[in-house]
């Protein structure tokens, strides 16, 4: 071994303990900064994951419109992107708010169709059982499925019969008709563990929302499901150029653009706090490395007399910064780890559920570890302390030999 990463190592671990003050401390700085930049990145790359996982299985791949009006005649648009690769399954679907009414208390869901009748649906509720108290295949002209905190909300169970209002009645009451309601029995409620489904939306046949809404033969929109693995932006420009002209085709991204980006912001913003706390970590770590070149002046100034070159000087406190910013990043991925091991009981503790649920949507905390992120996160602390022991060692090597050997 060279004597200058001895002297190096020697420093941080010398003789009869196990590691020196001065360098528990700065490790300790770097692996919380180290935590706190890859944990940070890791719980927000799980939300990231995890919401468009849900908005692809409640809203699905890809969504054909037409502006906002209703859509006819589209078995035959409906068969050509089935036989595209790629397509699982095509669904006509519709949605619109209502308003429901059970023991005197009105809620105001999204309703959609889900075809049970056809079994030609596009979202993947029967297969991942988002259905409890109750089966999706018992979903029929006159029987509807609330969202469980929707129910929850308005104290209704499975077996209550809810009466729904839609936006079209008001053309009744225009022509002073008396409109009647749709008598609907809830046979199950939708659990998809994302809460602003949950809390907001309800599914019926696609008959009755076609009767609610008045829309005859037609729908609100075209959903497509595609297989796993494919681009959903790169299928919805192939097929753009089959619709007709009125149809557009957007994905479930375009449609959550704006609160993904917000995602994607907080993750960029909370890095960006951490990266301060590791700069100031690294200032910290320069200064006590400084204090030792000072402390230890007349030993360097023997070195050079010894015949020590200045670069070995400069190399013996530069490592020092290395092997701090190296093994505070091993025991920042540790922590990481470990911490995130217990993430739901310690999220619970500090924001309880509740909270968790109404800011971000899910009842328990998401956690996706990326190697990019861990070796940015790494790679950020290690060069960060190595450059902090770069000052005091471009000072030690400027030390006179004679100078040195008189200082006090």
């Amino acid at each position: 071994m060279k004597w200058w990463l001895y002297i190096a190592l020697k420093q941080l671990f010398p003789t009869g303990r196990f590691v020196s003050f001065f360098a528990a401390v700065s490790i300790l700085g770097v692996a919380l900064g180290v935590l706190g930049l890859f944990g940070t990145q890791s719980v927000m790359n799980g939300f990231h994951e995890k919401i468009g996982q849900k908005l692809r299985d409640t809203t699905g791949d890809v969504i054909i419109r037409n502006r906002g009006r209703p859509m006819y005649d589209i078995s035959d648009l409906a068969d050509k992107i089935r036989s595209e690769g790629g397509v699982k399954e095509v669904e006509a679907a519709a949605q619109g708010p209502v308003m429901m009414v059970c023991n005197k208390v009105p809620i105001f869901p999204m309703l959609r169709s889900y075809d049970t009748i056809t079994g030609r649906c596009a979202l993947p509720i029967a297969e991942k059982g988002f259905v409890s108290m109750g089966r999706i295949e018992d979903l029929d002209d006159d029987s509807v499925i609330l969202g469980q905190r929707l129910a929850l909300s308005a104290g209704i169970g499975v077996g209550d019969k809810v009466d729904v209002y839609s936006p079209t009645m008001l053309d009744k009451i225009k022509r002073d008709e008396i409109p009647m309601p749709a008598q609907l029995e809830v046979v199950g409620l939708l659990t998809t563990e994302f809460s602003d489904v949950d809390s907001n939306f309800a599914l019926v046949s696609l008959r009755r929302m076609r009767e609610l809404y008045n829309l005859g033969d037609g729908t609100h929109s075209l959903v497509v499901r595609l297989a796993d693995g494919e681009d959903c932006q790169k299928f919805a420009d192939k097929i753009q150029g089959i619709l007709p002209a009125p149809y557009s085709a957007s994905t479930w991204l375009t449609s959550n653009e704006a609160f993904l980006r917000v995602i994607k912001m907080e993750k960029t913003m909370m890095s960006l706090i951490i990266v301060l706390i590791i700069l100031v970590a690294s200032f910290s770590i320069c200064i006590s490395l400084y204090t030792s070149v000072l402390r230890k002046t007349r030993e360097i100034g023997l070195s050079a007399a010894m015949g020590a070159r200045p670069l070995q000087i400069a190399a013996t406190y530069c490592f020092q910064g290395l092997f701090i910013g190296v093994l505070g990043s091993i025991a920042g991925l540790l922590l990481t780890v470990l911490i995130l091991h217990f993430r739901e009981p310690i999220a619970r503790f500090i924001v309880g559920e509740e909270s968790l649920i109404q800011f971000y949507h899910f009842a328990k905390l998401p956690v996706k570890y990326e190697l990019i992120d861990a070796l940015r996160a790494c790679g950020f602390a290690t060069v960060l302390c190595t450059l902090a022991g770069l000052i005091p060692a471009i000072g030690a090597s400027r030390l006179k030999a004679s100078e040195a050997m008189r200082n006090e």
